[in-house]
C-alpha cells in the first residue's frame, strides 16, 4: 500500500539535513518532497551537500512517497530524529486545550 510519511521541520538547515539523510539512506530523490514558506526553493543535492542552511522559523514539509513499510518506518526516524513534529503527540496536545477534531466538531 502506497504512504506519504510527512514531517514538519521548523528549521532550514534541520529539514536540509533530513533530506540528505533520506537519500544517503537510499530512498530516491524523487520520492522525496520539500515544501517550505517565506520563498525557500526545492534543494538539489548539491545544494544539501553546500551548506545546511541558516537556522529559521520557517514552516517546512519534507515528504516521502513510499510502498514498504521498512522504507515508512525508516522515514519516520529520520524525520523525527531531525526535529519533526510528531502529529500524535499534538493531537493529545490540542485536544487538551479543547480541540475536537476536524471531524468531531459537529
Amino acid at each position: 500500500m502506497a504512504k506519504t510519511v510527512i514531517g514538519r521541520i521548523e528549521n532550514l538547515g534541520e529539514a536540509q539535513a533530513a533530506v540528505r539523510e533520506l537519500v544517503q539512506n537510499g530512498i530516491a530523490q524523487e520520492d522525496i518532497g520539500f515544501m517550505a514558506d517565506q520563498g525557500h526553493e526545492v534543494p538539489s543535492t548539491a545544494h544539501l551537500n553546500e551548506s545546511e542552511g541558516a537556522p529559521s522559523d520557517a514552516e517546512i514539509l519534507v515528504t516521502v512517497a513510499t510502498d514498504r513499510s521498512a522504507t515508512t518506518d525508516l522515514a519516520r526516524a529520520i524525520l523525527k530524529r531531525h526535529g519533526a513534529a510528531d502529529i500524535d503527540e499534538r493531537d493529545v496536545e490540542w485536544k487538551k486545550q479543547g480541540w475536537k477534531g476536524r471531524f468531531d466538531a459537529g
